[in-house]
């Protein structure tokens, strides 16, 4: 055999020494582990640890905090906006961002209006968000604009406005800066009203100069619910006018009025005076926000004769031509005196009422007896919340009738040594007007929890019969009387209508003494018109008038005025002749918001 040498290029030439073989595999390995590793650390990121990292990530480049939303709007029964939330802008600082704090405090004092030094302590020591000011004007954003300050922002929000300002101010109340609802409708219905606040961040670049304001919430049209009331404003404005003037004019220290549609008991109208204006209610006395048609007791005088006179007729225990000594006008009851104003004789029950006989009304108690009496007042409402669920209502003051005395029995009967509202009182005479049926007062119409949601609707009232129908229809034919020629209430009735209606005036107790005061006294007028078709029932309480005093002529012009503007107003035509030949003027209050939130005629 002859030898045989490799030639270069053969695959003999190519074989490498086994040890080079193995550092090429480890070397293979080290490269495939390495990128595995860096593969693993790259799903760990962005899959496993997204969420950790972004949030590190959003910790630098954004300022979270919560801002308040569209709160729902309140509207009176035909759509007129009484209470609504419009933008603003808030001013706030993150003070870790701020370099210069007295430069920054200096710089902002005068634009919004507070010390500088103020605006530095509120920078001191503090980290994140914090409020500067709530609520500043347009003119104060662009300029806080302009200056670009480091650390300082402005937060977009909402702020209650009541475009007819003090318009039933203590029905609807108010919010606090943050929307909440503090007093009246407000806080009643805060809950359906009311939304969570949204989330919102501030974006920063790197610089840490602001980018965008955005948020993960809602804009306006994912709007919280809303509620339309009972109220017409018309009515509301008529009235508190009108209890305006009477202050004014007799020198009061307050009143209310109460406006019922007794078909529906729907309130059309709940005034009060001094009114106060819920866009500004830190600069009204805190007594004023009080809702005194419904949160004030006093005794009601001789309008309770009213429920006397119809407890009586309905028991039976009179007749229309029963005759009373009324005792010329000075009754001894044990050790006790009753008076009248003026001395009367012998006078039938209607006329009793009609010249408003307080020895008439006291004998008449007696003779009803205290159980029965009892039991109608508790049956008219009175002692009881009126249910129409307005925060801080009273429930009223009576005594059981196992604890009177004959002399509590007798003045009762004309309205003293009980407390009730002026909503009880309208409630009950309503009844009268209903034909003898009582109806639980209302104040809500519709009421809407969210955009998306289905109507609240009102729950239907109970009803319950208080007198016969042919009880309520003698009685309204006396209260007719009351106001006619020779009564005491004729100075309430507006020409064209007819009225049934009662006066009271009642002595208010000195809590010094714990007696009846010669010189304090509360006048009052309540009844319905058209007597024949009501439609409205008005309750008018003026408190301690100091030039005249009787319910007569203090409270009786202003039910006259209210109900000559709001029956023509309503479309209800006159019911009578009137024998001057004189017509109500059409004088409506003036609802203008774009003229004025108190541009009311």
């Amino acid at each position: 055999m002859s030898n045989q040498t490799s030639q270069p290029g053969s695959p003999a030439a190519v074989v490498f020494p086994r040890r080079y073989a193995l550092l090429c595999a480890l070397l293979s390995g080290f490269v495939l582990v390495g990128f595995g590793a860096v593969l693993h650390k790259a799903f760990s990121l962005q899959v496993l640890e997204h969420e950790f990292w972004l949030g590190k990530a959003r910790l630098q480049s954004e300022t979270t905090f919560r801002i308040p939303v569209y709160r729902g709007s309140v509207l009176d029964r035909n759509g007129r906006l009484l209470a609504t939330s419009v933008h603003q802008f808030s001013v706030f600082v993150d003070p870790s961002k701020v370099p210069d704090k007295p430069g920054l405090a200096r710089k902002l004092s005068p634009i919004i209006e507070l010390p500088a030094a103020s605006i530095e302590a509120q920078t001191k020591n503090r980290q994140g968000f914090t409020w500067l000011k709530r609520g500043i004007s347009d003119q104060q954003r662009n300029l806080i604009e302009r200056l670009q300050l480091e650390g300082v922002h402005l937060s977009p929000e909402y702020q209650r406005f009541y475009p007819f300002g003090s318009l039933a101010g203590q029905l609807l109340g108010f919010t606090n800066v943050d929307g909440k609802g503090l007093e009246g409708i407000e806080k009643l219905y805060d809950t359906v009203l009311d939304k969570e606040p949204i989330d919102c961040s501030q974006l920063r670049d790197g610089a840490r100069r602001r980018i965008s304001l955005h948020d993960q919430g809602s804009d306006d049209t994912d709007q919280a619910g809303g509620i339309t009331l009972s109220l017409d404003a018309v009515l509301q404005a008529i009235a508190e006018r009108e209890l305006g003037a009477a202050v004014a004019a007799q020198g009061a220290r307050a009143a209310e009025a109460v406006i019922l549609d007794p078909r529906t008991m729907e309130v059309l109208a709940l005034a009060n005076w001094p009114p106060f204006d819920p866009n500004r209610y830190q600069a009204a006395a805190s007594e004023d926000w009080r809702n005194r048609a419904i949160t004030d007791l006093f005794e009601p005088g001789s309008t309770f004769k009213v429920f006397l006179y119809a407890a009586a007729i309905d028991q039976g225990t009179v007749r229309e031509t029963d005759r009373f000594f009324c005792e010329n006008g000075v009754y001894r009851l044990a050790r006790n005196t009753i008076h009248d104003v003026h001395p009367h004789g012998w006078l039938t029950v209607p006329e009793m009422l009609m010249v408003s006989s307080n020895v008439g009304a006291a004998k008449l108690a007696t003779k009803l007896g205290a159980g029965k009496f009892y039991q109608y007042i508790q049956a008219f409402g009175f002692g009881q919340k009126s249910g129409i669920g307005l925060t801080g209502e009273a429930q009223g003051l009576v005594r059981p009738w196992n604890e009177w005395r004959p002399i509590d029995l007798a003045v009762t009967g004309f309205g003293q040594s009980i407390g009730i509202t002026a909503l009880q009182l309208s409630s009950a005479v309503a009844t009268i007007a209903r034909g003898g049926v009582w109806q639980r007062p209302t104040i809500l119409r519709r009421a809407l929890r969210d955009s998306d949601q289905a109507e609240i609707r009102r729950a239907i009232q109970p009803a319950r019969r208080v007198l016969k129908a042919s009880t309520a229809a003698l009685l309204t034919k006396w209260l007719i009387k009351a106001t006619g020629e020779g009564g005491t209430g004729q100075p309430a009735v507006p020409a064209g209508y007819q009225v049934a209606g009662k006066t009271g005036t009642a002595q208010i107790v000195d809590p010094n003494t714990g007696t009846y005061s010669g010189k304090r006294y509360n006048a009052v007028f309540t009844g319905f018109v058209p007597a024949a078709d009501p439609r409205l029932v008005i309750t008018v309480v003026v408190h301690e008038p100091s030039k005249s005093i009787f319910g007569g002529t203090v409270a009786g012009p202003v039910f006259r005025n209210i109900a000559a503007e709001a029956l023509p107003y309503l479309g209800v035509a006159p019911d009578r002749d009137d024998p001057n030949g004189k017509r109500s003027p059409t004088r409506w209050a003036s609802l203008d918001p774009g003229a004025g939130p108190n541009n009311r005629q």
